[in-house]
């Protein structure tokens, strides 16, 4: 019984919850519509495309044209006058100068010679001799004499002349020098040497074809 009240308690109470709105009620005021305001939607502009302005290439220089440097040789200097080393008369009246090259100097000159390079093959089995000779006038041909000297034997060394040799060339300019080969037939010996050289300057007309050379043996 007891559960029973409590429900009928219950219901009532619910009812009397129901019942009172229904008789106090009154007219409930009807909402006013507010006038809803409307967003103009201003349309955003596109961004219009920048024209570019265009490119200016730079202007391209012409390159000056280049000068060629025009190279003016240069003279070579003139020879010491009298040369140097060369023996002349004793009182440098004639003017002519002659001197016996060394063997390195021989040398030098043939390197840049061919003609008289030819002419030293026989040197390997003959006795030759050269001389250097210049005149401060020039000379239309030259005439070059020598003796071949040496030991009379193995044995005996005295000296002793085997043979002369006498070589004509042609011209040479003045002051200017040139290198006379005076080559022999006699065969090398021991010692062997061309001795007592001469050089004549002739400005008159030659007594027999240029380049000349005549070896001749004493008995």
């Amino acid at each position: 019984m007891i559960k029973s009240k409590k429900l009928a308690l219950a219901l009532a109470f619910g009812l009397t919850i129901t019942i009172t709105p229904a008789i106090a009620a009154t007219k409930s005021p009807t909402p006013t519509t507010k006038a809803s305001s409307t967003k103009k939607v201003t349309p955003t502009p596109k961004a219009t495309a920048t024209k570019k302005a265009p490119v200016k290439k730079a202007p391209v220089k012409k390159k000056a044209p280049v000068k060629k440097k025009v190279v003016t040789p240069t003279p070579k200097p003139s020879p010491k006058w009298p040369p140097i080393g060369f023996k002349t008369d004793p009182l440098g009246e004639t003017k002519l100068y002659m001197k016996v090259p060394t063997a390195k100097e021989v040398v030098g000159i043939l390197s840049t010679r061919s003609a008289l390079t030819a002419q030293v093959k026989a040197c390997t089995s003959f006795t030759c001799g050269a001389v250097f000779v210049a005149s401060e006038m020039g000379c239309r041909w030259w005439q070059v004499t020598g003796e071949v000297v040496g030991p009379t034997s193995a044995v005996n060394r005295t000296l002793k002349t085997f043979g002369k040799i006498t070589t004509s060339v042609s011209k040479s300019d003045p002051k200017q020098i040139i290198t006379i080969l005076l080559v022999t037939t006699e065969p090398i010996g021991s010692g062997h040497i061309l001795s007592n050289i001469r050089a004549d300057c002739n400005q008159g007309e030659p007594t027999g074809p240029l380049p000349f050379t005549e070896y001749k043996a004493v008995g």
